[in-house]
């Protein structure tokens, strides 16, 4: 799945983009909180090899 954007804990709106492998990447490090999809917000993190899990239930 492609996010559109991800927020960090303090509710800022990055921009995403992926690597190769498929791992999010942000303008700058940040803590995923939650990312937007088509414009609904779902609570997301980033797990220990980078990629981005979105809850979508």
């Amino acid at each position: 799945m492609r996010v559109d954007s991800v927020m960090d804990i303090d509710g800022f709106t990055w921009r995403t983009t992926y690597d190769d492998a498929g791992r999010v990447l942000t303008e700058v490090p940040v803590v995923v909180d939650r990312a937007i999809v088509g414009g609904v917000v779902y609570p997301a993190y980033v797990d220990d090899a980078g990629y981005l899990i979105v809850e979508l239930d």
